[in-house]
């Protein structure tokens, strides 16, 4: 699975938890990823995955309902299970899960950016 789309999995999870730390520092490898920047906004302004390549969009809208929903839905599920197998699917959903594991502990111990990193997130 490309690189970049293990960093929009991690920023959909950074994003969904509202977590500075995680966005940032993925945001800043995301580019180097080769993660359009137009997707990245996507995934921080909540925008409308209209028009995105089929992979990507799977990614967002399968970590939204995930984390905001707490369910997958079928149709989701299916169109994910199509694009990804079922190994790079369990891979991906793996990825997403242990960044929410990690949003916990970043969220508890309010860790903070490195000195002198601006931060990339807007949080409500």
């Amino acid at each position: 699975m490309p690189r970049s789309l293990l960093s929009l999995a991690i920023l959909v999870t950074a994003r969904s938890y509202n977590v500075q730390y995680d966005w940032t520092l993925t945001e800043l490898a995301a580019a180097d990823d080769g993660l359009d920047p137009v997707i990245i906004d996507i995934v921080r302004d909540g925008g409308s995955v209209a028009g995105l390549a089929d992979r990507e969009a799977a990614v967002i809208t399968f970590g939204r309902e995930l984390f905001d929903r707490y369910t997958v839905s079928a149709g989701t599920y299916a169109n994910a299970l199509r694009l990804f197998g079922a190994t790079n699917l369990v891979d991906l959903v793996d990825l997403m899960a242990q960044h929410a594991a990690d949003a916990t502990l970043l969220i508890a111990f309010d860790q903070h950016l490195p000195f002198g990193q601006r931060p990339l997130l807007t949080i409500p």
